[in-house]
Formats: structure tokens, sequence, C-alpha cells
């Protein structure tokens, strides 16, 4: 996209059921309206610490945990409305520590009220997306990128699993205000329309659109033990039956030391019991 594109202005008119408008140079109209989801499957998640300055400024600086990866859109893509050729299938998303707060709660049911949505869903987060030109001076290129804010307890989850090497598949659902379908709600959810970002709202320029805001509203995390895990996805079944029969053989010296401890257990209670009947044939 050169720079005269990026400029364009495109001609918006927001109804009031906050579906948009677009009309071209031909006066052809075509609606967007809002996207009541959308669904992202996260891979090459990496742990990132650095220091930071605390807000206090008598405290020591703090060392902050962030997470930075990929995220896949789940058969879909995501555009900009007037820019359909600026289209991408992966973010790079962040996670980054915010507790949630009944602000936060509210927000999501107002949201949801507002795109029609009877789902009802819980704000385990909240979520900012949006789209970073290419910038020629720097030579960095156009990126499209995600920011999650989840509760510390979970981002130590996650955290903690990719350093042990046991994080497995993990998959995002956001709930997002500017964020529109050009599929009405009536529309087959299986066609899985394109996902559009808004034009900037003040002049409706598509350079810097809209960034889109919300709440994450599913976060699936799958474990797996690493060992088993790299045996069964590199296809090696002989290390995988490796490992299990170690396992078990790693089991024979416990159990016959548990039934030697059992045996002597026994006779200790029956010599017992006889020292006991003796005891009571003396009296």
């Amino acid at each position: 996209m050169d720079f005269l594109e990026k400029r364009a202005v495109v001609n918006l008119v927001e109804r009031k059921d906050h579906s948009l408008e677009l009309v071209g140079f031909e006066n052809e109209k075509r609606t967007y309206y809002p996207a009541m989801s959308m669904w992202l499957k996260l891979d090459h998640l990496q742990v990132a610490q650095q220091l930071v300055e605390p807000l206090d400024g008598d405290r020591q600086p703090i060392l902050f945990t962030s997470l930075h990866g990929v995220a896949h859109l789940d058969g879909q893509e995501l555009s900009i409305i007037g820019a359909p050729q600026q289209a991408t299938r992966t973010l790079q998303v962040t996670f980054e520590a915010r507790d949630v707060g009944t602000a936060d709660r509210l927000g999501l049911r107002a949201l949801e009220d507002e795109l029609g949505n009877s789902m009802s869903d819980v704000a385990l987060g909240t979520a900012r997306l949006g789209f970073n030109p290419a910038d020629d001076e720097t030579g960095e290129p156009d990126q499209w990128w995600l920011a999650c804010y989840i509760p510390p307890a979970c981002l130590a989850v996650l955290a903690n699993a990719i350093s042990d090497g046991q994080l497995g598949a993990v998959e995002l659902g956001l709930t997002m205000r500017h964020l529109y379908t050009s599929e009405g709600p009536t529309a087959d959810p299986a066609r899985q329309p394109r996902l559009f970002l808004r034009p900037n709202e003040s002049d409706d320029t598509i350079e810097w659109p809209n960034i889109a805001t919300g709440y994450v509203t599913h976060l699936r995390i799958d474990f797996a033990t690493a060992s088993l895990r790299g045996s069964a996805t590199s296809g090696d079944q002989e290390g995988a039956a490796k490992v299990v029969a170690e396992a078990v053989n790693s089991l024979g010296p416990t159990l016959l030391n548990l039934r030697l401890t059992v045996r002597w257990i026994g006779i200790l209670i029956a010599v017992l019991l006889f020292l006991e009947v003796l005891e009571r044939l003396r009296i």
C-alpha cells in the first residue's frame, strides 16, 4: 500500500444499529456489521522479562514479565474497511498482567447488549487490536498487533508452562468494539467472513484505523508432558514405547519393597497378638 492509498478517505455512514455503510465513488453502497466475536489460535509464545521503573519513585525497579507470540485467525482474514487488499491471517500478540475488575465485567455486558449478543460471557481480561502501517524511514513493515491483559495468576500459569516446555495448544476468544464483518447477523457462521477494522473515526482515513478494544471472553490452555508429547509429535513410536516401558520397569523395585513391607507388618501383628494371648493366660 503506497502513501496515496494510505491517505485515501472513505465515506462512511454510521447507522443506528451500529453498522457502517460504505458509499463508493459511483454511489455504490456496502454494509459492514459489528462482529460478535473473534477466535484465534496462539503459538510460538515466549516469556520476556525486563526491569521497569515503578510508579512509586521511592521503590526499587521491578521485574516485569510479559509473553510474546503469534496469533492465527481461525479460518478468517482481517482487513481494513476501504482497503481489502491489506489483509492478514496472523497478528503479533502480547500478554501482560492486569486484574479484572467490576468495571470490566459491566463493560463487557454493555458491549454485548450493544451488539445484541445474548451469550452473557464473563470478562477474563481486556484486549486491544490495531494496525501500524509500514515506516519507510525505519524500514518497519506493516504490523498487525493484539495486546491482551489477563489476571496475574493466569499469566504466571502460562509463563511457567512455557518455561517447563509443557504448553500445548492455546485458544483465545475476544469480543471487540470497532471490529466489523461484511456478513449480517443472520449469515451462516460457518462461512467465516472476513473481519475489518474501522478507518480512523475522526477523518475516515485508512492509514491509521481505529484500534478495536474489548474483552477476553475465552482462554483455553492445553498442557502436555514434555517427554511423551515430544515423542508423539516427532512420530517416534519406539521412543514413546521406551519411555512407557522404563516407567513401568521403575515400578518393579517399588512394588517388591511394598510387598516385603506388608509381609513384615503382618508378621509383627501376629507376634503382638500372640504375646497378648500369653499375657491373658498368665492372668
